[in-house]
């Protein structure tokens, strides 16, 4: 009984221990999963010295290029192998020339290539890629069976490399051929399609190889604005960036302005400029984005401490020297014009953007510099040095009284708002006002800097209105190419927006075009008459000119002319009316008619005046012709074949009847009175 008794305590406390046990642990689990974790980040200014990305196919076959910028992308082409080619046929040969040394590691490149079978179920072929870097060759293994290709799809051919190195100035080159075509159900057009060059169809080779290294700097402060400078180490120069997307996140929020691009040959400083909401200072956290295509994205993360209102850091991103104007830039140029028959208003804004809004601003803020070139445009400002104040002047942005300077400039003299687009913005000033500057009325002209006024590649728009005399009987220029010559190697990417507009009581008596690449379209209402021309991406090879002739500004405007026009259809209609009262009015109404919808339709869009006038006058003078040869219309009821039948009058009605008969006597009934008539 003693020993029953002790073992069921000892049971009892075993299974105390294991409740507590049990307890313990699940208290310990429940701390593990509630309790935070702490992660340590690792800070990440500088990567990244090797990347596995995508090497795209551009150009032609036998000329082709390499690109690791999907931006590249924008012309599709295409190689057919048919079923009539025996033999090993070579698609292409793509090369790129790598502009940095490093070192590549071992592993497998995959070459894709979308293909499309034609006319044909499928087809087997043996597909070889062969790769050279520098002086080292790797091609696919010949051990590898026959594809079996069908419809479209992509084509992937391994090739293994191994590790190595590659020199600056060597090339990366992929040819691509196929051999043993082979087609299932082939028809009379059997063939296979090989694309590349486009976004839609991109071929690639995936490689492993040293592309870009970033390394985010020592934030730099001026007054109430931080620049951040970015480095970019590679071998594409300024196209690193350019032909990628990319930006700046600080304290989670990215900054929207366009940065400041500088470069040389090693590398490029790409600066972005942040305007704190606040003044406070204390650490700050930026992250840096690069994505030359989608499947590649290298980021680097840096924390800056800064101290507000104190200038401290690197300098180097700011240009002791005017920095240059070549780079990239863009421009737009927007003409709205107001033309009343014997003056022209013109609204001009011009947008610009890149390395050309850089050295504005530049310029804008070395105001008084004495260092300046001999040849700088900016030394015409020294002059204006005392307006500025010395803690505005090469404070990294914009000031007030900097933008004043340079519109007191410009209005001052027009000769040199002249100066500034020809010599400064590469632009002819003729040739985007029309005119002579010089013979401007009065002008305004203002700036609008976008969202900040600090020293960034931000777009600027420059507005001038001015007004000037159209001399009557004379030909006015509207437009022309107005790049100078060698102007675009500062423009990459020209644009034009014109519109010029009349009212009721003015209008152009001809528009002229020496340029069919140069479209316009020319549209007259009754109240108002519009010639607008809208063109994107101007070549430099394009030379055009638009004018009007100015006479009978009155006589041609839209009003007179549609009242002129309808007056004349209406004269016409009553002429061809009262000339075929016993005739056809078909064919003269139908001269009208025609010659009408003809008027109004040239009067719509916008042919020359005088042709339009002459159109309505040819109604009238037509409807003349038109009226003489119609037939004559039936009389007194009866065809006019019947108007030679004898007749003989009723006494007693009045009536005529037939008579159809020549025998005598003869009696007949009256066909309006039922009298009965003889005849003898």
């Amino acid at each position: 009984m003693r020993r029953i008794e002790v073992s069921w305590l000892n049971q009892r406390i075993v299974n105390a221990v294991r409740a507590r046990l049990v307890f313990a642990l699940s208290a310990l689990m429940i701390a593990v999963l509630f309790t935070p974790i702490p992660i340590q980040a690792e800070e990440t200014n500088a990567c990244c010295n090797s990347s596995s990305f995508d090497l795209f196919l551009t150009g032609d076959s036998d000329s082709g290029s390499l690109t690791p910028f999907q931006s590249d992308l924008d012309d599709e082409k295409m190689a057919e192998v048919t079923s009539s080619v025996f033999g090993e046929v070579e698609i292409g040969t793509w090369n790129i020339e790598w502009g940095e040394s490093g070192d590549y590691t071992s592993g497998t490149w995959t070459f894709r290539i979308p293909y499309e079978v034609v006319d044909s179920s499928g087809v087997s072929a043996n597909a070889t890629v062969v790769v050279k870097v520098g002086g080292s060759t790797y091609e696919s293994s010949a051990q590898l069976p026959a594809v079996f290709l069908t419809e479209s799809g992509e084509l992937q051919v391994d090739v293994q490399v191994e590790e190595g190195q590659i020199s600056n100035g060597e090339k990366v080159e992929v040819s691509f051929s196929v051999r043993s075509l082979i087609f299932s159900n082939p028809g009379s057009e059997s063939g296979v399609k090989f694309f590349w060059g486009s976004e839609e169809r991109a071929a690639s080779i995936s490689i492993s190889f040293p592309l870009v290294s970033v390394e985010i700097r020592e934030a730099s402060v001026r007054g109430s604005l931080v620049f951040f400078p970015v480095r970019l180490t590679s071998g594409f120069g300024d196209k690193i960036w350019t032909g990628s997307n990319g930006g700046l996140v600080v304290q989670n929020v990215e900054i929207s302005e366009s940065p400041i691009v500088n470069s040389n040959e090693d590398w490029i400083d790409v600066t972005f400029v942040w305007d704190p909401s606040s003044s406070e200072s204390g650490s700050v956290r930026t992250d840096f984005r690069l994505s030359p295509q989608d499947s590649l994205i290298i980021e680097a993360d840096k924390v800056h401490d800064i101290d507000l209102g104190q200038d401290s850091g690197d300098n180097s991103w700011y240009p002791d020297e005017e920095p240059p104007r070549t780079g990239g830039s863009e421009l737009e140029v927007i003409v709205d014009c107001e033309y009343d028959g014997s003056s022209m208003n013109r609204v001009t804004t011009i947008r610009l953007d890149g390395a050309i809004s850089q050295w504005m601003r530049w310029g804008l803020d070395n105001i008084g510099n004495k260092s300046l070139g001999s040849n700088s445009w900016w030394r015409n400002l020294n002059s204006f040095s005392d307006q500025v104040g010395s803690s505005e002047k090469q404070n990294g942005r914009v000031d007030d009284s900097e933008e004043l300077v340079l519109k007191t400039h410009l209005i001052g003299s027009k000769s040199d708002l002249k100066s500034f687009l020809s010599n400064g913005l590469m632009i002819d000033p003729e040739a985007v006002f029309g005119i002579n500057p010089v013979e401007f009325g009065p002008m305004d002209v203002s700036f609008d800097f976008g969202s900040s006024r600090a020293f960034n590649s931000e777009m600027i728009s420059i507005r001038v209105e001015a007004s000037h005399e159209v001399k009557q009987n004379s030909r006015q220029t509207m437009i022309e190419d107005f790049i100078r010559p060698g102007g675009y190697e500062y423009w990459e990417r020209v644009d034009l927006s014109f519109e010029v507009s009349t009212g009721m009581l003015a209008g152009f008596g001809g528009v002229n075009s020496d340029n069919d690449e140069i479209d316009y379209t020319h549209r007259r209402w009754i109240v108002m008459e519009i010639l607008s021309i809208e063109e994107e991406d101007i070549q430099s090879d394009v030379d055009f000119r638009i004018e009007f002739e100015a006479s009978n500004a009155l006589l041609f405007s839209p009003l007179i002319s549609a009242v002129i026009s309808v007056f004349a259809l209406c004269l016409a209609i009553g002429i061809g009316l009262a000339m075929t009262k016993n005739r056809s009015r078909v064919p003269s109404m139908m001269v009208v008619s025609v010659l009408g919808v003809l008027s109004l339709s040239i009067y719509w869009f916008g042919l020359p005046m005088p042709i339009v006038l002459g159109v309505v006058g040819s109604s009238v003078l037509l409807v003349f012709p038109a009226a003489i040869i119609s037939p004559t219309n039936l009389t007194d009821g009866y065809p006019t074949d019947d108007r030679r039948v004898a007749r003989v009058k009723c006494p007693s009605c009045g009536k005529r009847n037939k008579v159809e008969s020549n025998v005598r006597p003869l009696r007949i009934d009256c066909n309006g009175c039922g009298s009965t008539l003889r005849l003898e």
